[in-house]
């Protein structure tokens, strides 16, 4: 291969999150883009000291991830990342290639998979609570209709 090549480099794992958003993980470094804002942010996996997740301000659904780097620099990588599925599915293969990498809090993975589990739980029960008015609103249709049919 001569010089004048480019070598395309496939990432490990990738979180897509809104338009044009995207995480992703090389095996020496870790690429947040932005395609609407044109911008991409590469930091060295050695360079990275702590992965910091929280809530965002106005919506807690929509994270924020930090990272904190070896100089003592914090950065923000991402805002209003709300895809919680495929990131808890790119922390093992982070963990695993850096695995001195710190983790604030400590349990993500286990954290958000509770608010996984909770957001699909808040889900059925609106879904269920609209379904539920819809067939009382029937069922009294129903008696209405039958007590007019009945009634002189």
């Amino acid at each position: 291969m001569s010089d004048n090549e480019v070598v395309k480099k496939y990432p490990i794992s990738a979180v897509r999150y809104g338009m044009g958003k995207e995480i992703q993980l090389y095996k020496d470094e870790l690429v947040v883009t932005s395609l609407e804002e044109g911008h991409e942010i590469r930091l060295p996996l050695e360079e990275l000291k702590r992965l910091i997740l929280t809530p965002g301000d106005p919506t807690p659904s929509k994270l924020v991830l930090m990272a904190d780097l070896t100089d003592g620099e914090t950065i923000i990588l991402a805002e209003g990342m709300s895809n919680a599925k495929d990131f808890r599915a790119f922390l093992p293969h982070l963990q695993e290639l850096h695995p001195d990498l710190e983790l604030d809090p400590p349990d993500m993975g286990e954290q958000l998979r509770q608010a996984l589990n909770t957001k699909r739980a808040w889900s059925l029960t609106c879904y269920g609570t609209i379904v539920l008015i819809c067939v009382l609103l029937y069922l009294l249709y129903l008696a209405v209709a039958f007590l007019g049919t009945h009634h002189p």
